[in-house]
């Protein structure tokens, strides 16, 4: 595994990246004058970048700054890591915009957006731990289970539309593409399954995750595909963060009203695929079923308890994975983990 060290004699650069599904927005900061480029997301453009970094940074420690938007960013972040001497960062986008409302931002745009990067990078990099990408199995097993995830979504779809369709030829064509796509699902599940118990790592963390009450062998196979590096992260509260799972406080002070919706950023795959374990776990899972008491008896609607109950799922998960030790309701600390 490749790690990027600061050395405190050498020039730093600071780039920051505003990454869309067309273009790469960049900004570079160093010991001269800051400059700006902009870049095709593709192969090509991405080969350019390299060389406008190479020729405009040329004898510094580069940081690369991108946000964790989904996937537009994953050649880009692949390729600069790959660059001697190079730290990549992806950074929760709520971070960066507070940030820029620290800093009195005025403006919106692209540029400016690629200039905020790199200006919380520079203030920042100290406090940011690098990304490290996937392991290529890591990587096909992520592929396969957002490939299941959108299977199970147009599945599901069909079926709502077999239950209103009153033709039956039309009934008849939607069963059969239902009945393919179904066993199209459990064949890509099966070889996710046989990836897992390939690979060491993998199918150490699968054993790990399987002793939660809650998490069954497809939502395992979700968290597998879509957790990052955890060494990202210094605490749970962090990942929470990460997966959109934190709440955000509203108020008006006009209506007195308040309401707490989650972030919504980071993995919706993952989000998606904790809800129904959230609801198992409200059950069957020991210390989070006591969570989700002691919310109802405080009032909480329905929703916000299993909302609450992912993000605390999600916790027991980077406790079980930090440590490398199965579910123990016992351990003391483990409820607050």
């Amino acid at each position: 595994m490749k790690t990027t060290s600061i050395p405190t004699d050498t020039p730093a650069f600071f780039l920051g990246i505003d990454v869309g599904k067309a273009d790469l927005f960049c900004h570079l900061l160093g010991p001269g004058e800051p400059c700006s480029e902009r870049f095709d997301n593709t192969s090509a453009g991405i080969r350019l970048l390299g060389k406008w970094v190479v020729k405009a940074a040329p004898s510094g420690q580069l940081h690369a700054c991108l946000e964790q938007t989904g996937h537009y960013g994953d050649a880009i972040a692949q390729a600069l890591h790959e660059m001697p001497g190079t730290a990549v960062h992806l950074v929760n986008p709520h971070r960066i915009k507070a940030f820029g409302m620290q800093k009195l931002r005025r403006n919106k745009s692209d540029t400016a957006d690629a200039k905020l990067i790199a200006r919380f990078l520079k203030s920042e990099h100290l406090e940011l731990r690098p990304w490290q990408p996937k392991s290529p199995v890591q990587q096909e097993v992520t592929a396969l289970s957002r490939y299941a995830d959108s299977l199970t979504q147009d599945t599901a779809r069909l079926k709502t539309m077999l239950e209103a369709q009153p033709d039956k030829i039309v009934s008849v064509s939607l069963k059969r593409r239902i009945k393919s796509q179904e066993k199209e699902l459990n064949s890509v599940r099966a070889k996710i399954a046989q990836l897992v118990k390939w690979e060491p790592v993998l199918h150490a963390k699968s054993k790990l995750l399987r002793s939660i009450p809650g998490l069954g062998e497809i939502a395992t196979q979700i968290v597998l595909a879509e957790l990052p590096d955890l060494e990202q992260f210094a605490d749970a509260r962090q990942l929470a963060a990460w997966a959109g799972l934190t709440p955000q406080h509203h108020s008006s002070g006009t209506s007195g009203k308040t309401r707490t919706p989650i972030t919504k950023i980071g993995s919706v795959h993952l989000r998606r695929g904790l809800f129904m374990p959230a609801m198992t776990a409200r059950v069957f899972n020991p210390l989070l079923k006591t969570f989700a008491d002691r919310l109802l008896e405080n009032g909480k609607k329905p929703k916000q308890i299993i909302i609450a109950v992912m993000r605390k799922l999600l916790h027991q998960i980077y406790g079980i994975l930090k440590s490398g030790q199965p579910y123990n309701p016992e351990k003391r600390g483990f409820a607050g983990s």
